[in-house]
């Protein structure tokens, strides 16, 4: 007799797709779902969960389904869910927490296992969603958090920016103690998952110091869009009539680790750069939606940095510049990034902050990136980057075969069926 079928179920809250967005969420969780689907002996479905005040797809979202339900996806109908659980006062709060008070939408469990249950599966996996996570946490089911930053990290590195940028004592507090609470309610969310893969190795080891049995760091994944090619686009990448191109930021201005990132290039990498950089011509390109804090513009308000927003095309942007500088684990919130593998997948030389290597263990200093210790040492190393094409080059070659290793959806998918199996052995 065969065996039968292994039914896993994806449960997100975006309509996947390959197309550039300002989110990555959607190319993640679309080359997740194509590479599941290819596994001999499985079912792969889809369930898209929606909220009320989102928005209506786009051609392009409506689009990722159908090409999905091309490659063997069983694309469910999408639900839609009524507004959350209306907001508690802080008093009550304190008196009593629930977990609808952090994460609303999750007062609709019931609903959406109805359509869980008659799908059948063997298991769920929730990709990149906190409220969804939050809502599926008491499914009957066994169940895979595929998982980023834990929720309370990002509030509480945001709270130390805002402090020193003028946030009032009383919000001060209030946001502290809502950050605690969050904290434990957050791990008992995660509690509920038979297996928690976390995208950073830091962040894993905190689940796992926590209690957590399956507590595991699993990588982050990217597409890889143009395979080799990236080598012949990559040759014209220095035009001598033009200054250098450095890209210093890739996304919102207003993220948490962005934030932080651009606070170190406006006052320290920026004016070592000058030093480091003095006779050449360069710019450093902030991409990304947003406006910035006073503050921060203030900080960024350099010659050589231009302030560029959203851009169409992020892809040529990237072929254009010489240097990919991230300087967003220098500070003291360290998490995993996608913008690493973004321009790993494109061929790019990295220069970063060497803490990285704490989420993303695979990042070795001149192996696949350039990793410094401090502003002074990361100004020399983009110096060196700019001025030898062979070590760039060289870089910038291993950043793609660590990319092609690990990071992949293919790469990421194995690992994530070997720990399943694993599990239900």
């Amino acid at each position: 007799m065969s065996k039968p079928l292994f039914k896993l179920l994806v449960i997100g809250s975006l309509y996947p797709h390959s197309a550039h967005s300002v989110r990555a969420a959607n190319i993640v969780i679309f080359e997740l779902l194509r590479a599941l689907a290819r596994k001999a002996d499985c079912r792969v479905g889809y369930l898209l969960v929606r909220r009320a005040a989102d928005p209506d797809p786009t051609e392009t979202e409506l689009a990722g389904l159908t090409e999905l339900e091309c490659v063997g996806v069983e694309v469910l109908t999408p639900i839609q869910i009524p507004t959350g659980a209306e907001p508690r006062s802080t008093w009550l709060k304190l008196l009593s927490v629930r977990r609808s008070d952090f994460y609303p939408d999750s007062i609709h469990g019931d609903l959406v296992y109805s359509v869980v249950r008659q799908y059948c599966p063997d298991m769920c996996i929730v990709p990149w969603s906190e409220w969804l996570t939050a809502l599926c946490a008491d499914f009957p089911i066994k169940k895979f958090a595929y998982y980023g930053n834990p929720d309370h990290k990002a509030g509480a590195w945001r709270l130390a920016f805002d402090r020193r940028h003028g946030i009032s004592g009383l919000s001060r507090f209030r946001s502290k103690i809502g950050l605690r609470f969050l904290e434990k309610e957050h791990f008992k969310v995660m509690s509920c998952y038979d297996l928690l893969g976390n995208v950073a190795a830091n962040d894993a080891a905190y689940y796992a110091d926590k209690g957590h049995p399956n507590a595991f760091y699993i990588q982050n994944l990217w597409i890889d869009r143009f395979s080799d090619s990236w080598q012949e686009r990559r040759q014209a990448e220095v035009d001598a009539s033009k200054p250098i191109k450095i890209i210093a930021n890739v996304g919102q201005l207003g993220a948490t680790a962005n934030r932080y990132g651009l606070e170190m290039l406006g006052g320290s990498i920026a004016p070592m750069l000058r030093e480091r950089m003095r006779g050449l011509r360069y710019e450093l390109h902030v991409l990304g939606r947003g406006d910035l804090s006073p503050s921060l513009a203030r900080q960024l308000a350099s010659p050589e940095i231009v302030i560029r927003g959203f851009v169409d095309d992020i892809d040529e942007e990237m072929f254009e510049s010489a240097v990919f500088l991230c300087l967003n684990n220098a500070s003291p919130f360290k998490v995993c990034h996608t913008r690493y593998l973004h321009a790993w997948s494109l061929g790019m030389c990295v220069v970063a902050h060497r803490d990285v290597v704490l989420s993303m263990p695979e990042m070795q200093n001149r192996v696949n990136c350039l990793l410094g210790t401090d502003a002074s040492d990361i100004a020399a190393l983009v110096h060196d980057a700019v001025v030898q094409k062979d070590l760039r080059d060289r870089i910038g070659a291993g950043g793609y075969a660590t990319f092609r290793h690990y990071f992949t959806a293919e790469a990421v998918s194995e690992r994530i069926w070997g720990s399943i199996d694993k599990m239900i052995e």
